[in-house]
């Protein structure tokens, strides 16, 4: 199910979470994946795990924060079939919209919507000329549901987002498909890290998430997978949402008054 035999994949931010998990969800599917970081060693230990398991992977390290280098990212790369871009900037500064701090912003929207927008631009042609390809671009619930303090991120996803619906739409007519797939809590190094003193990732998913726990990388890396996949050649223009329910609606606030409904199910 959701063979990728004959397709070659790049995967930014490859090194560790999410990335890594995207990638090896690929190479199981049988796709070539071209894995690109700025952690060279996390790169090798993902090749070592892919090949290992009988699939291809090829390493290119590289730094997304410029335009040149996504460009020489995606020469090197050369031609693929399927595009992940999933690599950003993630934080932990939280700060008011107030505070004049150029560099944050100007990073910020650097790596997570102008990287992913020079890949498509290097990238997208190619697959245009072939009359088929997909892009998926890593999104989170914060640019739905920012948090607050924490604009430049929320911001540039929502961009991320806007820009990647406008792509559907440019690119559809030529049989490229573009989507999104937004995740929230995902038990990932990154979250760890990010965790305070006094909360871990599994109190958090029990607190905000109704599944009770964090979304794990091999469903967000399975999600990606079928949307790579011609099983997935009507879906395109979308933004898909895995997050163990957080945005469905109020569930940390109804669950503060301790009675009612979620309480009786239990």
């Amino acid at each position: 199910m959701f063979d990728l035999t004959g397709k070659r994949a790049l995967v930014t931010g490859a090194s560790r979470g999410a990335g890594y998990g995207i990638a090896k969800a690929l190479a199981g599917a049988n796709a070539e994946v071209v894995v690109t970081a700025r952690n060279e060693p996390g790169l090798q230990k993902l090749r070592r795990d892919i090949e290992s398991a009988g699939g291809k992977a090829v390493v290119v390290p590289g730094d997304l924060a410029t335009r040149a280098g996504a460009r020489e990212v995606a020469g090197r790369c050369g031609a693929v079939d399927i595009l992940i871009n999933n690599a950003a900037l993630t934080s932990a500064k939280y700060q008011s919209l107030l505070v004049k701090d150029d560099a944050y912003w100007d990073l910020e929207f650097a790596l997570n919507v102008i990287a992913p927008v020079t890949l498509m631009q290097e990238l997208v042609p190619a697959m245009i000329e072939r009359r088929r390809g997909v892009v998926i671009n890593i999104s989170s619930i914060s640019a739905q549901r920012p948090n607050a303090l924490h604009s430049p991120y929320a911001a540039s996803k929502a961009a991320l987002e806007a820009a990647s619906r406008a792509a559907a739409l440019d690119f559809g007519p030529s049989g490229v498909r573009v989507n999104v797939v937004a995740f929230g809590m995902t038990d990932t190094e990154a979250l760890h890290e990010a965790m305070a003193d006094n909360m871990t990732v599994e109190e958090m998913g029990r607190m905000f998430a109704p599944i009770g726990r964090a979304t794990k990388v091999e469903e967000v890396a399975a999600l990606c997978r079928y949307l790579a996949s011609d099983e997935a050649a009507a879906i395109t223009g979308a933004v898909i949402t895995i997050d163990g329910g957080v945005t469905a609606g109020m569930y940390d606030f109804g669950r503060g008054f301790g009675t009612g409904l979620t309480s009786d199910l239990k």
